[in-house]
């Protein structure tokens, strides 16, 4: 909304909006990422779709997006943001992720983590990893849903349920570019319970590891440059 605000020297127009929030919490982190570019770090996309629960205790007819009867194989389109940066060589990084999603009943839910992520494999043009994170995840009340019985496993906020919850994801990537990656991943836990498959890309916003002395023969720009090849040969051959 709009007011007006007299002074003496002149009439200022003063905007009050939430939208605000949203600018300041985009330029924070567009702050994070270019004071951050000078180390390795990276930034993708991630589609989600096929999911899998174990049993919830509920009518499987409140299930819209099931692709099987009973509703343990879900389809839940969405998609995932994640920022990641590396804090130890290049074998563990910060992990950030942010996804929105179509849940089993078609409801609006969504899921934001911050958490550490393991590269424990790689070998030429591709790498496995896996993250452990704490989940924020939240969807649209299903108390609105005819045939939904409270379970009390979510928390109830006006129009939305909430729940903190233990999230992982076990990632393969392959390199297709110097500052590329197709992504592959199984996410568990951004909805309570459900494995989500994802396929994404990842874009390296600087594919440099910046280690100061010999501390790290791995840490060059990409596989190709051979920098890694090589300690892998000098510690696994």
């Amino acid at each position: 909304m709009f007011y007006y605000k007299n002074t003496n020297k002149k009439k200022r127009i003063i905007f009050v909006d939430k939208r605000n929030n949203i600018k300041s919490i985009i330029f924070y982190i567009a702050l994070f990422i270019s004071v951050n570019s000078y180390s390795q770090s990276s930034i993708g996309l991630k589609i989600t779709g096929p999911g899998f629960h174990s049993e919830w205790n509920q009518d499987p007819a409140m299930f819209e997006n099931k692709l099987t009867k009973d509703g343990s194989v879900i389809l839940e389109p969405g998609y995932e943001l994640n920022f990641q940066k590396f804090v130890y060589l290049t074998n563990i990084s910060i992990e950030i992720r942010q996804g929105i999603h179509s849940d089993a009943a078609a409801k609006m839910a969504g899921h934001i983590s911050v958490g550490l992520r393991w590269k424990f494999f790689h070998l030429k043009r591709s790498t496995i990893s896996i993250s452990l994170a704490p989940v924020y995840a939240y969807r649209e009340n299903w108390n609105k849903i005819h045939q939904y019985v409270d379970d009390d496993i979510y928390i109830n906020n006006e129009g939305k349920q909430y729940k903190f919850l233990l999230g992982s994801v076990l990632e393969y990537n392959l390199f297709i570019s110097k500052r590329s990656d197709l992504s592959f991943a199984l996410i568990y836990n951004n909805s309570y319970q459900t494995l989500t498959v994802g396929l994404g890309l990842r874009f390296w916003i600087n594919p440099y590891a910046k280690i100061s002395g010999d501390k790290c023969n791995s840490c060059g720009k990409r596989w190709e440059q051979g920098k890694f090849r090589k300690w892998w040969h000098k510690v696994w051959r």
